[in-house]
């Protein structure tokens, strides 16, 4: 990932995109001004990422890599779509085509997206509707820009039909059948959707559940293994998504 989390979710000039994370413009939180420093507040939000790509293919080379090896990826979260109808993955795509203006004097190339996807299983059919919709375009509009595309950091928590989350201890065994379905769902989407020559990879972002004192979802059943290790019905879906038999049918 070369830039991380560049986009904020508010269109502040009104131009129709989300303009990117800005202490400047007032669009992070007091406490993220406060700790992060934001490079596109001065070297310009063209010119920063030109900057960062144009420097580590540079520095690859000097350092013998191979320039054919190093895949270069602007990375963000909620492109998903649920929230904002793709807003934010419309946006991206929009600054990757300023970034990569081939009129510049200088002209880069990113080579890829990654997707975060931290997302919600639900427990309200229509949500959960929408939300497997959502992905489903969200996949399709990353294929067409032609990029690499990856799941960069897949993880889930459970919510009731109350709109409740539930806790790792809480859940039921449904509820762990629904959350094994859902991974299944979206790892098979991924194959579907992206075609094979930008398939990048998938990497699970918690291999356990979240503790109950985690600064990340805290105590949500986020892992394919619980807090002892144990495979959990996630591991199965994940598993069943990659292509494995889906052993508890054919156990009847």
């Amino acid at each position: 990932d070369v830039v991380n989390e560049a986009l904020s979710g508010a269109d502040k000039d009104g131009d129709g995109k989300y303009d990117l994370q800005s202490a400047k413009r007032g669009n992070v939180s007091a406490d993220d001004a406060k700790n992060n420093f934001y490079w596109q507040d001065y070297l310009g939000d063209i010119d920063y990422v030109r900057t960062a790509v144009r420097d580590a293919r540079k520095s690859f080379a000097e350092h013998n890599g191979d320039p054919s090896k190093l895949k270069l990826f602007i990375n963000d979260y909620n492109l998903e779509g649920y929230w904002d109808q793709h807003a934010k993955l419309n946006s991206l795509i929009h600054w990757i085509g300023l970034w990569e203006d081939p009129n510049a004097e200088e002209p880069v190339v990113i080579d890829g997206i990654g997707t975060q996807m931290h997302v919600t299983c639900y427990g309200d059919a229509t949500k959960q509707a929408k939300l497997k919709s959502d992905i489903e375009e969200m996949f399709k509009l990353l294929a067409k820009t032609g990029k690499l595309i990856k799941i960069s950091e897949l993880d889930m928590n459970y919510e009731d039909e109350a709109g409740t989350s539930v806790t790792f201890d809480k859940m039921t065994e449904d509820q762990h059948k629904q959350m094994r379905s859902f991974y299944t769902f979206i790892i098979q989407k991924y194959f579907e959707l992206i075609p094979q020559a930008q398939q990048y990879g998938i990497t699970q972002w918690c291999a356990t559940d979240s503790p109950k004192d985690s600064g990340w979802r805290p105590g949500c059943p986020t892992g394919l293994w619980d807090l002892n290790y144990l495979r959990k019905h996630t591991y199965a879906g994940f598993a069943v998504g990659l292509g494995a038999p889906e052993y508890w049918k054919e156990a009847k």
